[in-house]
């Protein structure tokens, strides 16, 4: 494509200057030869101060904000400053990558449970011979094929130009993640969303929102907003609730839960055969849910899903029987054993890795294992430079779940890791509990206490430890592969 094409004369492209680009980034870090640097004025990053790198990349041209300008830079790139930069770019980028209707964009928010239910449409529409895209936390691409990225929701010149790349790779339908932050900072503006997802609203992101009521109407944006087709919400929670009565929602309503008014209704059996089961009720037929994953919240979650699906036309009992066989999400109750010799004989101990960071993740994970195993301990830290408030909170769910517990750094960035102990360790009952800055060492007491299922909750599916603002390699799955556990095994496959 021509500069001429993109801008069409905001701002005006003179003939001797117009260049024809590839992609457009606004990362320079992305940027490779051929391609368009958007080089915007932020807050904490200033895009005009990466515009040599970017040239140096290989950019052919770059569109700046500031003063109406032009200037010729190094290896005669040519400099277009524009003062209406943010406002044009949404349209520039739908121009350069136009959204094809025809591949359905299913968009999810909530506080807890995005990665889950994106990865498990994709998963289930994968078992019944669709290909299926992702964008979000865990990575974009063809499921299962996801490569990393930076963001829960990507900039929107990376979701602009994924859902062309999931386009030309033949997806028949894409689920990404939608978070409070990506709808502020329209990182999703433009886009044509089919279906839309609410998982829950629990207490998170406030030091962004400054409280519940700016943070719930930032998610419901995403239905008040967007010409959608159907807005499928969860009538358990009460923020759920509230939007599905939002006169604002010109969507066809679906709601799902356990409540007897649920359009999508479950309830729950319990364990057996290691499969948590369940009856579901829907529109499109009734039938029994099997599924081998830990916790009630995923079989929400599950439930979600395979609604979305059939809102697309996928065929309710093929979806049910596709079930049987999902995989937790990475980080997310992801389920370890290993053999343990003691005075006891041999007995097996169970551990999960859960991303859980927010008291009510916190509860439901506990309350998840609870019937699980009776001997229980729990490994957790808090997040520096993040919402002080919820710590005290974390330490209550701790305690409240009657269980040991091990208070351990999360990402303490550029906090100091005392203070974080400190805050936590107001709450209640907090005296019981061990403390021990190194993660991996308190993951390692845990397992050597009489346990018989540990649960590991922050980090998820993480790969590094931020210290003062350093990503330091760490994985709470290597640890406990170094403690001799393995990860449970795929028998439904």
């Amino acid at each position: 494509m021509k500069l001429s094409l993109l801008t069409q004369g905001q701002p005006f492209i003179p003939p001797e200057w117009d260049r024809e680009f590839q992609q457009i980034h606004v990362d320079s870090r992305d940027v490779a030869a051929g391609d368009l640097f958007i080089a915007r004025q932020g807050g904490a990053q200033d895009g005009r101060r990466h515009i040599d790198d970017a040239i140096a990349r290989g950019a052919v041209a770059v569109l700046a904000e500031g003063e109406l300008a032009f200037e010729c830079a190094s290896g005669g790139v040519p400099v277009f400053s524009t003062p209406e930069l943010t406002l044009q770019l949404p349209l520039w980028l739908q121009r350069r990558y136009p959204q094809n209707q025809l591949l359905p964009l299913v968009g999810v928010t909530g506080t807890n449970g995005k990665s889950s239910v994106t990865q498990y449409i994709a998963q289930l529409a994968s078992r019944v011979g669709k290909k299926s895209g992702v964008l979000g936390t865990l990575g974009n691409g063809i499921w299962p094929d996801l490569q990393p990225t930076r963001n829960t929701t990507p900039d929107l010149s990376i979701v602009r130009r994924t859902l062309q790349q999931l386009d030309e790779q033949q997806a028949q339908l894409v689920a990404l993640e939608v978070s409070s932050h990506g709808l502020e900072q329209g990182r999703v503006a433009g886009l044509q969303f089919h279906t839309a997802v609410m998982t829950n609203l629990t207490q998170d992101h406030l030091d962004y929102h400054g409280d519940m009521e700016n943070y719930f109407n930032a998610k419901a944006r995403l239905f008040r907003d967007f010409p959608l087709q159907y807005a499928l919400i969860n009538c358990d929670d009460g923020y759920g609730r509230r939007l599905l009565q939002d006169s604002a929602v010109s969507a066809a309503r679906y709601s799902y839960g356990q409540s007897q008014q649920a359009d999508v209704r479950y309830s729950i059996n319990g364990y057996h055969h290691g499969l948590l089961t369940a009856d579901i009720t829907s529109p499109w037929g009734g039938g029994s849910l099997a599924l081998p994953l830990i916790g009630d919240f995923n079989l929400a979650n599950a439930v979600a899903a395979i609604a979305v699906l059939c809102l697309q036309g996928y065929e309710f009992p093929h979806l049910l029987e596709a079930a049987r066989s999902l995989k937790p999400v990475a980080g997310r109750m992801e389920l370890y054993c290993r053999d343990v010799i003691d005075h006891q004989g041999t007995r097996t101990q169970l551990a999960v890795i859960d991303f859980a960071h927010t008291p009510d993740a916190l509860a439901n994970v506990m309350a998840a294992v609870k019937q699980v195993a009776p001997r229980q301990a729990l490994v957790f830290g808090c997040g520096g430079d993040r919402d002080r408030s919820k710590r005290r909170l974390m330490a209550d769910v701790a305690v409240r779940s009657g269980v040991d517990v091990w208070l351990t750094d999360d990402n303490p960035r550029f906090e100091d890791p005392q203070q974080i102990f400190a805050d936590v360790l107001t709450a209640a009952g907090s005296d019981t509990f061990h403390t021990e800055h190194e993660r991996s060492v308190a993951i390692a007491s845990a397992a050597a206490s009489d346990a018989e299922l540990i649960v590991i909750a922050g980090k998820g599916h993480e790969n590094y430890q931020d210290v003062g603002g350093v990503k330091h390699p760490y994985c709470d799955e290597q640890v406990l592969l170094g403690l001799g556990f393995t990860k449970a095994g795929d028998q439904y496959d």
